[in-house]
């Protein structure tokens, strides 16, 4: 998650604790098997983050999506390919936002689809119905979800888990999280940005917004 976007949610978490990225976001998209799924993960962001990459003018950006594009995916032989990544754009009338394809200016010398090998983590994919909805991130509840741990953008397991399943399976994994190093330099790092919330809440911050990490070991 990129460093500004923490500080900004642990600001509201201090501030109004309710209000934290207060807005259900609109998700990726993603084709397993051929079906058509939402994903509550963004693997687009990190080569974004690592380019420097920000929403041209031209682009709307709005609270139901803050990053200020949408990308659609697939996993095709055993890789995380992105099929197209978009931006809406105003049209000839007002309020009327058409979408634009980035991905050729994003990756220039690479035909589409485009493996995605900056990726490492964890794809985290609703499925079913909802059954309690959060207005707020991707902080809805599913029937059941899928897991996809992915290193370099290889799919090394794929697990399809009932609600409570995916429950335990990230209490389990975000156990195993706190053993690391990884796990103590991030909270060290929060800390220092969210000095009025106790270890605990930030413990429950890191539940909450680092699944794409710990739930990829």
């Amino acid at each position: 998650m990129p460093r500004l976007l923490i500080i900004a949610i642990l600001a509201l978490s201090t501030m109004f604790p309710s209000m934290a990225l207060a807005t259900a976001q609109i998700p990726d998209r993603i084709l397993i098997d051929g079906q058509d799924y939402a994903l509550n993960t963004n693997p687009l962001t990190p080569r974004l983050v690592a380019s420097g990459w920000l929403p041209p003018k031209e682009a709307m950006v709005s609270s139901a999506n803050w990053r200020g594009y949408t990308a659609s995916w697939e996993i095709a032989d055993g890789k995380l390919v992105l099929r197209d990544a978009t931006i809406l754009v105003a049209g000839e009338e007002p309020g009327d936002y058409t979408p634009k394809s980035i991905l050729g200016d994003l990756f220039p010398s690479a035909a589409a689809p485009v493996v995605a090998d900056w990726y490492s983590g964890a794809l985290i994919v609703p499925d079913g119905e909802m059954t309690h909805y959060v207005h707020m991130g991707y902080g809805s509840s599913y029937e059941r979800y899928q897991v996809l741990r992915i290193v370099a953008g290889r799919v090394v397991e794929h697990v399809r888990l009932s609600a409570d399943e995916f429950e335990r399976y990230k209490a389990d994994k975000f156990e195993a999280f706190t053993a690391t190093e990884e796990y103590r330099k991030s909270l060290e790092e929060l800390r220092e940005q969210g000095d009025a919330l106790s270890d605990e809440q930030l413990r429950n911050f890191m539940m909450s917004y680092y699944a794409e990490q710990y739930l990829s070991l």
